[in-house]
């Protein structure tokens, strides 16, 4: 064990630091909260209201977008169609758009003046189904990506066998795929449940009222407009309460999900299919195209309008994307850092058999963070800094460390598969040479730097589309492009919002994919 830490030690230092923040910064809102008012708080029937539309919203956004994702995953991988890239790097593009954006995009399709004002007609769009469609816009290409690198853990002997006995593609998918789902599903239900739980910026907005408004925008109610600490931290730990029931629930009754060691990439392999399964997989398709596709047209509409080059010249939206690069760049590294903290503490316990069972429990511990809402963990490292005697002009770093903090799943989700399987098939060869530290670094670099690439530009572009802090300690000085075009659709200047969305867009693509060629190199996966 001495040993242990001792080659370990910096790794240790940044998973100690990562649990340090966050439980230094849920405690101190404790400190200000008193349990006595919370007998009270469990008595208003809004309160209850708002755990009934939070759980329910959270619940049916992720089985929605689980459920779509399937048949588009399973016709991704199994067919070869003109489009297909496109419609990956699609997925891949929805997941790094700010939530902000994808609001506009929505509310200009199905809006009163939209092309699909119908929908919005019958169903209305600021309530249930405006935050459902905004939150499977963001979710069901997260399954997708999710089911698709469980694809690539299928051994290919399994397909080779299924090829020579005649497997059609529903039999090939109730045999072998789903297999291998139905032990993932968990890890993606979960995933996907926090994140909708904890959405903010897509309530705030589609919400339309007090109906439909769950505990996120309460706690920032409760922080922004009446600085209630005690009920703020009443239902922080509300929430977390909910989150950790749910996830120990799902975690509890779900298989394990084991990766092969001799796998490297799954091949593709044509089934039989008759029209039904070519049915399914067009109008798998043409849903998620139409899901899509529309709102990333509706928000380059106005790139040809004299207004959008006007506001091109305006000095406050090039002040607001300079304050978004400041924060986004020292978040993403100090985010990749806590990742590569964790995941090698978790892969180094990968083959112990003493220490086996941490590295499932460390990895979930990068998890743990969105059980919290970063507006709490914003306020909560706020409080310590008043208490130390430091005012307004630190909560530049609070927003920076929030956001590489909030980024951490997202992370490790991106570097620990490729970093788990080198542990796996090289580490007894680097015990008997000796190769230890920056000399397996310099080794695995052109095999992990894709995995790596992947996780800085997640981490970063989820920075420069954060609202959720900055619309906390918003000011003139510390306005990001995010709440910047938030102020614009506030105040009705849809317009020029949508010429200020093109523009956080293009400066999110522009760094996810020079980030990824940069650091990826040319093989990196966009």
């Amino acid at each position: 064990m001495n040993s242990f830490l001792r080659s370990h030690w910096p790794a240790l230092g940044g998973l100690l630091f990562y649990l340090l923040v966050g439980f230094a910064a849920f405690f101190s809102l404790l400190l200000y909260s008193s349990p006595v008012e919370w007998m009270g708080y469990l008595q208003e029937p809004y309160l209850w209201r708002l755990i009934r539309f939070s759980f329910l919203q959270a619940l049916l956004s992720t089985l929605i977008s689980i459920a779509l994702a399937i048949p588009v995953a399973s016709c991704l991988y199994h067919r070869h169609f003109w489009g297909r890239r496109f419609l990956l790097n699609l997925f891949a593009v929805s997941m790094v758009v700010p939530a902000i954006i994808a609001i506009l995009g929505i509310v200009m399709v199905y809006g009163s003046n939209g092309v699909f004002s119908g929908v919005a007609d019958v169903f209305g769009l600021y309530g249930l189904f405006g935050i459902l469609l905004a939150h499977v816009f963001f979710n069901m290409p997260l399954a997708v990506r999710l089911i698709l690198q469980v694809y690539q853990m299928i051994p290919d002997a399994q397909w080779r066998l299924a090829n020579q006995f005649g497997f059609g593609r529903w039999y090939a998918f109730k045999i072998i795929e789903w297999h291998y789902i139905r032990k993932a599903l968990p890890g993606a239900f979960v995933l996907i449940f926090m994140l909708c739980f904890s959405s903010f910026a897509v309530v705030l907005s589609l919400g339309g009222g007090p109906k439909s408004s769950t505990l996120e925008v309460a706690i920032y109610q409760a922080l922004r407009f009446d600085f209630d600490i005690a009920k703020a931290s009443f239902l922080s730990l509300l929430q977390v309460c909910i989150c950790s029931i749910v996830a120990w629930c799902v975690y509890r009754y779900s298989p394990v999900l084991s990766q092969d060691v001799s796998l490297i990439e799954g091949q593709r392999s044509q089934f039989k299919g008759g029209r039904l399964s070519l049915l399914i997989d067009v109008l798998a398709c043409l849903m998620a195209l139409l899901l899509m596709v529309p709102p990333f047209l509706a928000i380059f509409t106005p790139v040809f309008s004299a207004l959008f080059w006007a506001t091109l010249l305006d000095d406050a939206l090039w002040h607001a994307v300079m304050v978004s690069l400041k924060i986004a760049l020292p978040s993403a590294l100090l985010s990749l850092l806590l990742a590569l903290c964790v995941v090698s503490l978790a892969r180094s316990s990968l083959l112990s058999l003493r220490y086996a069972k941490w590295s499932f429990r460390l990895e979930q511990m990068g998890n743990l963070v969105l059980m919290v809402p970063s507006i709490v963990l914003a306020t909560g490292l706020f409080l310590i800094l008043r208490n130390w005697g430091v005012g307004f002009g630190y909560t530049f770093w609070v927003v920076v460390l929030v956001n590489a903090v909030m980024a951490l799943p997202f992370v490790i989700r991106s570097i620990a598969p490729v970093f788990y399987q080198y542990e796996k098939r090289y580490h007894f060869l680097y015990e008997s040479l000796g190769i230890k530290g920056w000399q397996r670094f310099k080794l695995e670099w052109p095999y992990t730097r894709s995995g790596l690439a992947q996780g800085i530009a997640y981490a970063l572009v989820l920075s420069l589309g954060d609202m959720g802090v900055v619309a906390l300690f918003g000011s003139q000085d510390l306005l990001s492009l995010p709440l910047y075009l938030f102020q614009l659709i506030g105040s009705y200047r849809i317009e020029q919002g949508a010429c200020v969305a093109i523009v956080l867009l293009l400066l999110c693509l522009i760094c996810f994919y020079l980030t990824n060629r940069i650091i990826g190199g040319k093989i990196a996966r966009i």
